[in-house]
């Protein structure tokens, strides 16, 4: 049962609290807030409207702070005390007090809810009552009939003593109230000491307490300090302060997974852990787009500090037409509908700047610059470095003000030149180090590299450990480093450490980590007894990224044997050989790397990937990691490790049946993700690949699938061509079951260019094809019979949009329908029935209720006047749901615009408002030009939206769009008359 709580408090002093707190309240479902703000401006008395919302409210929540508010005038205080004259009897003084006029509208709420008989919770803020102020007075009164305003000054710890007073009540249950903090990925990198930041700690203060800031994004290049910056911030403000405010934390590096521009990462991992942490009840369930939508909705419902460190390796680089867009789909979801609605705060470094959300009012951007002189300097004195200032400041400027390049610049001239500054110069900058990302951090490292090769021998022990974080892009495991310490030896690369014993090794690691070589990897640990070889042991991205080139061109022999190690070390202790869930297969993602660098691509592919992995390729039993767990990008991420150059190039180390496979599979997995555009070249390499081989029934599939592709983003000359040619090379192939499907790939992209009749005898001869192949089910099935399906209905459904443009909502003279209208209905309904009696898989019958979803809309349209609201068509809401779960995000904006059309006959116009937006998203995100034109047109149709139907017109003609001609003609000539 939902009670009604009165949040009684002044808006000037308390409104952010007190939203906040609303927030979280109607969030639960559980309690319904009320306040002033609700019905101030209704046009009726304060005073009497206080005294009816607090009559139906079941307790007040009362907050004393310095403002005591508008007070309401003497008639309405008069008027009060005639309608309840016991009143003045029970509370004489405060009678008397009010009709002078000097109780405000909020210091009513308190007696109002005493007079009535509602529990009253009252606090105060003893910092902000003053003595003889109305507010201390007002506090004084309530103690005389024993309410005693609790003391507390805070707005955190208030929050919290509101929230345990309902618990109290049994409004709220524990799993409701209990603040839930994940263990931190980024608490290890938080220094002792931050120099030269204050004014980006104030400003991430500021967004925390501001309600209009949903998302914090802060940008900046490598080795700058974000994480630092950000780690301090967390660690100082919550962490050692036992998190006040916060009801739910949770962090995630992505430094840990690569930040090359070449780097191909996803946040399955991440999506996953996280909706596992926020109680998802089933993690793997839907699109990626859907999981990260589902992630927002459970972040929405606490007040959740959430921090995502380092997202570029997400991001498109700068030298992408789309730089800085965010290339996952569920991490786009995510941050997206966090910018719309987050009553915590989402915070986000990165090094691009994040072009999605850019224009949302609630996104808040701040740029981390270099460190400020002073700064550098204290930071450089803190490092204990003797000399003059002028030195200092010219170390300073030599580094540009790079933070990182600062730190391991003091930390090598305390080791290796007696902490003197002037040895700054030892290290070489040039004027070009100050403005390329990372580049004098890279020279500090050199300097720092060769002076630990010409030192003593636990120097060089140090240096052999060092370079093993070249051949990691995450955190190194305690057992991959024992691997690689283990015999025998591999030269160039292992020996001292090989020789070294357990507490030389625990020496050396020790004072990496002392000198900011070295952090622990991986979650925080409690205590500091644990040694460094038994944590994750990580370095700085821009340290990594230094040995990897290293170890790649001065050492490849042991750049190859050491990953070759960790790919057998990966493969032998993974367990059980097919593991379950996007966690267990973490350690073969990582083994499939490892095995590509070391050369042993073949391997990688046939013995982890296809075999562990995937499972096998067999559309039916195959695919595990896609099927089962939609690990899309996870899956994308190891292709890319078989590519030299990504989306165009395969090693040549793999036989070229399977450079052709990994072509197609990335052109797949791109176009799945969303990355249609980039799905382009990989699908066009692997087709020129299978013509090159004579492999006639492989390239049938690829050119029918690149036909598909460039449907759907509008290059329709480009997708009749490749949908023509995929027929030729099916002929060749002599497989007749795929002949049949790129016969209706050919005709679908035949269809949408205009050309129905030559698509027609197309899908006749594939009609005919089935017939032989298929003797008992008749009619095409499947998504064959779903195309074939589409184009029968084409003329139908133009009759049904003309009666939609001309007659007003209401008239029931419409225009005769064709005919054979009815002939064509039935036949497509006994189709789509027949199909769904034995479809197999979830997209064909999703695209059969989709087609007799058509068929009911084209029926009630063109006998019915509209609007319809008791007509029912379950066939819609169970066609968009079944995409949803497919995961099938090119397939849904046609349940979403058959949605739209539904809920418009019901007369249901928000809703099918809401239906044309969500398909707008996905198909600018696509980018899909053909969905953009439908949407346009159904707007323009439906609500009579001459703007858009410019824009649809435009799209049309530009795009070739040739389906549509009729229906654009229709509508223009119905707009005359809008």
């Amino acid at each position: 049962m939902t009670e009604t709580l009165f949040l009684s408090t002044v808006t000037k002093e308390f409104g952010p609290f007190r939203a906040r707190l609303a927030r979280f309240l109607q969030r639960t479902k559980k309690v319904h807030v009320r306040h002033q703000d609700d019905f101030f401006h209704h046009g009726v008395p304060t005073l009497h409207m206080l005294e009816e919302e607090i009559i139906k409210s079941t307790f007040v929540v009362h907050i004393i702070g310095a403002e005591p508010g508008w007070a309401p005038p003497i008639d309405q205080v008069e008027g009060f005390l005639k309608r309840h004259d016991t009143f003045e009897k029970k509370y004489p003084d405060i009678a008397k007090v009010a009709r002078t006029g000097v109780i405000s509208a909020t210091q009513w709420e308190a007696w109002l809810a005493l007079f009535f008989g509602k529990r009253l919770y009252a606090y105060e803020s003893p910092k902000r009552l003053l003595d003889g102020s109305p507010q201390k007075l007002h506090s004084d009164r309530l103690h005389q009939p024993h309410q005693h305003p609790k003391a507390i000054d805070d707005e955190d710890p208030l929050f919290d003593e509101v929230i345990g007073s309902l618990f109290e009540r049994g409004l709220l249950t524990q799993a409701e109230i209990e603040r839930k903090i994940a263990p931190s990925r980024i608490l290890k990198h938080a220094p002792d000491k931050l120099f030269g930041r204050e004014k980006w700690l104030d400003a991430l203060d500021e967004a925390w307490r501001d309600d209009k800031v949903n998302v914090y994004t802060l940008i900046a290049w490598g080795g700058v300090g974000k994480t630092a910056l950000v780690a301090h911030w967390v660690a100082t403000r919550f962490h050692t302060q036992k998190w006040p405010g916060v009801e739910r934390y949770f962090d995630w590096s992505f430094y840990s997974q690569g930040t090359g521009d070449s780097r191909q990462t996803s946040s399955d991992v991440f999506i996953q852990d996280a909706l596992k942490f926020f109680d998802d009840p089933d993690p793997i369930k839907g699109s990626p787009w859907e999981r990260g939508q589902r992630l927002a909705g459970l972040i929405q419902k606490h007040r959740t500090l959430l921090v995502l460190d380092g997202i570029e390796p997400l991001q498109y680089p700068p030298n992408d037409p789309q730089a800085g867009r965010l290339k996952d789909q569920a991490l786009e979801a995510l941050i997206q509908g966090l910018a719309a609605d987050n009553p915590g705060l989402c915070i986000i470094t990165s090094r691009e700047h994040l072009t999605n959300i850019e224009s949302l009012p609630a996104v808040r951007e701040n740029k981390l610059d270099k460190l400020f002189q002073e700064a550098a300097v204290a930071l450089l004195r803190h490092l204990q470095l003797v000399g003059s200032e002028e030195e200092m400041i010219k170390a300073w400027d030599a580094a540009g003000g790079h933070a990182l390049t600062l730190r391991l610049l003091g930390r090598l001239i305390a080791r290796a030149y007696g902490r003197d500054i002037r040895r700054w110069r030892e290290v070489k900058f040039e004027e070009a180090d100050k403005l390329a990302q990372g580049r004098s951090a890279v020279k500090v490292m050199r300097k720092t590299e060769e002076w630990l090769r010409s030192a003593e021998t636990a120097q060089h022990l140090e240096l052999a450990a060092l370079r093993l974080t070249g051949l990691f892009d995450r955190p190194m495991s305690p057992d991959s480093f024992r691997a690689l310490c283990a015999a025998p030896v591999i030269a160039g690369l292992t020996e001292m450490l090989v020789s070294a014993s357990a507490p030389e090794l625990e020496a050396a690691l020790d004072t990496l980590v002392a000198n900011d070589l070295l952090t622990h990897g991986g979650i925080e640990v409690a205590g500091s007894t644990v040694r460094h070889s038994d944590l994750p042991i990580d370095a700085h991205p821009l340290i990594r990224e230094y040995f990897a080139k290293q170890l790649r061109e001065k050492e490849p022999a042991a750049f190859k044997e050491a990953h070759s190690r960790l790919f057998d070390h990966l493969c032998k202790t993974t367990k059980p050989h097919r593991p379950d869930g996007i966690d267990g297969l973490q350690p073969l993602y990582q083994a499939v790397l490892h095995g590509c660098l070391a050369g042993r691509q073949q391997e990688a592919f046939d013995e982890v990937y296809v075999e562990r992995i995937v499972r096998g390729t067999d559309q039916a039993v195959g695919f595990y990691s896609i099927k089962k767990l939609g690990a899309f990008g996870a899956d994308l991420a190891a292709v890319a490790a078989f590519f030299d150059a990504p989306w165009r190039r395969v090693s040549p180390n793999l036989t070229e049946s399977d450079q052709a496979w990994l072509l197609n599979a990335a052109g797949s997995f791109l176009r799945a993700l969303g990355r249609l555009t980039e799905a382009l070249q990989p699908m066009r390499s692997g087709l020129d690949m299978r013509v090159q081989q004579q492999s006639w029934k492989g390239a049938a599939i690829i050119a029918g699938n690149l036909s598909e592709l460039e449907v759907n983003l509008g290059r329709l000359t480009d997708a009749v061509t490749d949908g023509r040619q995929a027929i030729i090379y099916a002929d060749q192939s002599g497989d007749s079951l795929e002949k049949l499907k790129v016969l209706t790939k050919a005709a679908d992209a035949l269809t949408e260019s205009g050309k129905r009749d030559e698509a027609g005898p197309l899908f006749s001869k594939a009609e005919g094809m089935w017939a032989k192949a298929f003797p008992r089910f008749p009619g095409m099935g499947s998504t064959f019979g779903y195309r074939y399906c589409d184009w029968l209905l084409n003329p139908p459904e133009r009759i049904a949009w003309q009666i939609v443009s001309i007659c007003a909502l209401g008239t029931t003279n419409k225009p005769s329908p064709d005919a054979d209208l009815e002939h064509v209905c039935n036949e497509v309904e006994r189709r789509a029935n027949s199909s769904l009696e034995w479809a197999s898989d979830l997209l064909s019958t999703c695209l059969d209720r989709l087609t007799l979803a058509r068929i009911g809309l084209i029926r009630v349209i063109t006998t019915n006047p509209l609007p319809q609201p008791a007509f029912d068509l379950p066939h819609v809401a169970a066609a968009v749901n079944g995409f949803r779960n497919a995961g099938q995000m090119d397939q849904l904006p046609k349940g979403l615009l058959t949605a739209a059309l539904y809920h418009f006959v019901r007369g249901e116009h928000a809703a099918a408002r809401a239906n044309l937006n969500e398909a707008l998203q996905i198909a600018e995100r696509g980018p899909m030009p053909l969905y953009l034109a439908d949407v346009a047109l159904h707007r323009a149709r439906m609500f009579r939206d001459k703007t858009e139907l410019a824009k649809a017109a435009k799209l049309i003609r530009d795009l070739g769009y040739g389906r549509r001609d009729g229906e654009l003609t229709d509508a223009e000539e119905a707009a005359r008359s809008w």
